[in-house]
């Protein structure tokens, strides 16, 4: 059976079937649908968050195990933030290998670099946002990082660690970073969308990604947030043996762990912005050149430039990769140094000496004993 479309019958399928689906592209509107299934979840959660340091977690707890479809709304939330990064990921690295940016779409590159340095601040304040445990290690964590920035760290530091700091997070989150995002998406891809038929892309990308939506929904009702007894609050790892979102900063969380704090601008600042800056000017370093001037070079002198060209991207991948499962290994969760950061003082109690140390130290290794650490560190110890 079909509808009637401009003279000719059409499935209602090869109505809103995908169109030239291709990999190129697919992880790009993963991330763009999800950011809408992120606003829409957040919308919810605004009208019952309350960011003061008594009442946040409360509130927290009252939207999550009261209203209707409350759990199932923040841990969606949850989850699509994780696939959102996931998607981004795949869809830097494809572009960057395709050379993607070459050409007339420069400003395409430039926006969605930028895009991901906001989406990844929104994924930060959106951690700290519940004010838990959780919450408070990611709070730890990222002031620290904001030290080392040249001149206005400490600054930045005060601003972040006072009685305001949910206030602030929630300003960030909810309004400062979202306008941003779509001002930069508008660039990137929704006014090129909007030519097109927005509807018509979105109806055709959700059937594409509906595998994906199915596993966060499995996810969000299968592994949901631990938000019970309000005596019971969550740490880093929220829940067992639960894919955590918190573990994208495992990489970026190793220079503490590893190099004394005079080197931790090197790693944790400096190192990043030049890539950064790299990475948005490399449209205008390596530029698309003509088949004219193409057939001019010397193959092996071509070829020598694409080696060091993927191999360099390669490496940093490799990096990346090798930095979140070293780092998971060494430490499960990255679990004492987050806590007891002994390069910014003990004022989380004293680890023992071996805490560095998994040979010394096997429990670093029990997952069990870890989390129940966690749970009840006065205890479990």
């Amino acid at each position: 059976m079909g509808i009637e479309t401009s003279g000719e019958n059409r499935s209602i399928w090869s109505a809103i079937a995908p169109q030239k689906l291709n990999y190129r592209h697919y992880f790009g509107g993963m991330a763009l649908l999800l950011i809408v299934v992120q606003l829409i979840t957040g919308l919810y959660m605004i009208f019952y968050y309350e960011p003061s340091l008594r009442e946040t977690y409360k509130t927290v707890q009252f939207f999550n195990n009261e209203t209707t479809l409350g759990a199932l709304t923040r841990n969606i939330h949850r989850y699509s933030a994780y696939f959102i990064v996931v998607a981004m990921f795949i869809h830097f690295w494809r572009s960057y290998f395709r050379l993607d940016y070459q050409g007339g779409r420069k400003w395409l590159w430039v926006t969605g670099i930028l895009l991901t340095t906001i989406i990844s601040g929104s994924v930060i304040s959106g951690t700290i946002l519940p004010w838990e445990w959780k919450g408070y290690w990611t709070m730890e964590m990222f002031n620290n990082w904001l030290k080392t920035i040249p001149v206005i760290g400490d600054d930045l530091y005060i601003f972040f660690m006072t009685s305001y700091t949910p206030t602030r997070n929630f300003v960030f989150h909810d309004i400062m970073l979202p306008i941003i995002a779509f001002i930069l998406l508008e660039i990137h891809c929704i006014g090129k969308l909007r030519k097109r038929g927005l509807t018509d892309y979105f109806l055709r990308h959700f059937i594409a990604i509906a595998p994906l939506l199915l596993i966060i929904a499995g996810f969000s009702l299968l592994f949901p947030i631990p938000t019970e007894d309000p005596e019971i609050i969550p740490l880093p790892m929220a829940g067992r043996y639960i894919p955590s979102p918190e573990s994208f900063f495992l990489t970026f969380l190793l220079p503490y762990w590893y190099f004394p704090p005079r080197s931790f601008s090197i790693y944790l600042f400096w190192i990043p912005f030049v890539l950064l800056i790299f990475a948005l000017l490399l449209p205008f370093i390596i530029k698309k050149k003509s088949k004219a001037k193409l057939d001019l070079e010397n193959p092996l002198r071509r070829k020598l430039a694409r080696i060091i060209y993927v191999g360099a991207g390669g490496l940093l991948l490799i990096f990346v990769a090798a930095g979140f499962f070293w780092g998971s290994a060494k430490s499960p969760w990255m679990g004492c140094n987050s806590c007891h950061n002994a390069a910014m003082g003990d004022r989380m109690g004293i680890p023992p000496v071996t805490y560095k140390d998994t040979i010394r130290n096997p429990l670093l290794m029990d997952k069990r004993w870890m989390i129940r650490h966690w749970y009840e560190p006065q205890v479990v110890w």
